[in-house]
């Protein structure tokens, strides 16, 4: 059941123009996630030392640099609780146990849905997550609430999928694995905290905008992307089945340094289209409403990115993921180039899941 052999991979150097910036409390909000961890109970669980080397809390600072505290904080624990999950599902023996883990994650959904109910009450993820339901709805109202349930409901339907994934008798394609990477990262539970935390107000004729739903998909894209390609270098020394987009492309053929150009082209061809709509969204609601507070780069999470649609500015982004990888890069050029290590996973690390 395992993948290619591992080798040294290219290093991938990824296009992301977008500039960088940090929460100046961040030393503040790193220490106060490691502080939720030692009080939710969550220390004491395998792998807990080796989490906090993330800086989840750093990384929730650099995800919402210009939010309040106290949602940055929210975020920096939400981050912590994720790897939590993604690690007990993926390295666990959960992570070849659908059934087990079916109703592993229906436990904790219910957990988070009913944070009064005293089902799995000395459960820490338990425990943890009713705290970061309530947290979010004290913060930002039971709307943000509803939305970050909905969020976790697809990233554990994600979770399911690979479950199922690792004890397939075959791979799975590389479509159907980029559908379901929109959601493994989680960015569906970070959204509605970024929505809300910047006071972004969309009406209904804007939240369901064929743009915006665009933007959305791609940003859960280019983070998706950018971590494989960013871990593959240490998950390739894993045992076991690894799925990842550099992996099932070997698996189609391709050898390793063209399996990961392959998937940097991919990368950047939706990185190139993101800030081309992007941009067309921004002026469209400037030249409507004067001026339009919400930013696309608030969609973008970890690597700050999402991805638009050239043509029409209009549709899934889907229809333009897996094209053949452009000769040149997009026309934006990057101020620099950026080389960066992630931990791996499937929550989106570093970078900022």
């Amino acid at each position: 059941m395992s993948g290619p052999s591992s080798m040294s991979p290219p290093r991938p150097r990824l296009f992301c123009p977008l500039p960088g910036a940090i929460h100046p409390d961040h030393r503040q909000v790193e220490e106060g996630t490691r502080r939720w961890a030692r009080a939710a109970g969550l220390d004491g669980l395998p792998g807990h030392e080796a989490l906090l080397g993330h800086r989840m809390g750093e990384l929730a600072a650099r995800v919402m640099p210009g939010a309040g505290r106290e949602a940055v904080q929210l975020l920096g624990d939400l981050v912590l609780w994720l790897f939590h999950v993604d690690d007990d599902c993926e390295e666990g023996p959960l992570g070849v146990r659908p059934a087990g883990l079916a109703d592993r994650l229906s436990r904790l959904l219910y957990a988070a849905e009913h944070p009064g109910a005293t089902l799995l009450p000395r459960d820490p993820v338990a425990g943890a997550v009713r705290d970061l339901r309530r947290r979010t709805e004290a913060l930002f109202g039971p709307h943000a609430g509803a939305a970050w349930l909905d969020g976790l409901r697809a990233y554990f339907l994600s979770l399911l999928w690979e479950a199922g994934q690792r004890t397939a008798p075959e791979y799975p394609g590389i479509e159907s694995y980029a559908l379901m990477r929109l959601h493994s990262g989680a960015v569906d539970t970070f959204l509605p905290l970024l929505e809300h935390a910047h006071s972004i107000a969309l009406v209904p004729a804007e939240r369901h905008d064929p743009r915006l739903a665009a933007l959305k998909e791609m940003a859960a894209f280019l983070i998706g992307w950018a971590n494989d390609l960013l871990s593959y270098r240490k998950e390739s020394t894993r045992p076991g089945r690894r799925l990842d987009v550099v992996t099932l492309l070997r698996r189609g053929g391709a050898g390793l340094t063209d399996a990961v150009t392959a998937a940097v082209g991919q990368y950047d061809r939706v990185m190139g289209r993101f800030l081309e709509l992007g941009e067309r969204s921004r002026r469209r609601h400037r030249a409507a409403a004067g001026t339009w507070r919400p930013s696309t780069a608030s969609y973008a999470a970890p690597v700050n990115g999402s991805s638009p649609h050239p043509g029409t500015g209009t549709g899934s982004a889907r229809t333009c993921w897996l094209g053949p990888s452009p000769t040149t890069r997009p026309r934006r050029r990057p101020a620099r180039w950026a080389s960066r290590r992630s931990s791996g996973g499937g929550t989106p690390k570093p970078a900022s899941g």
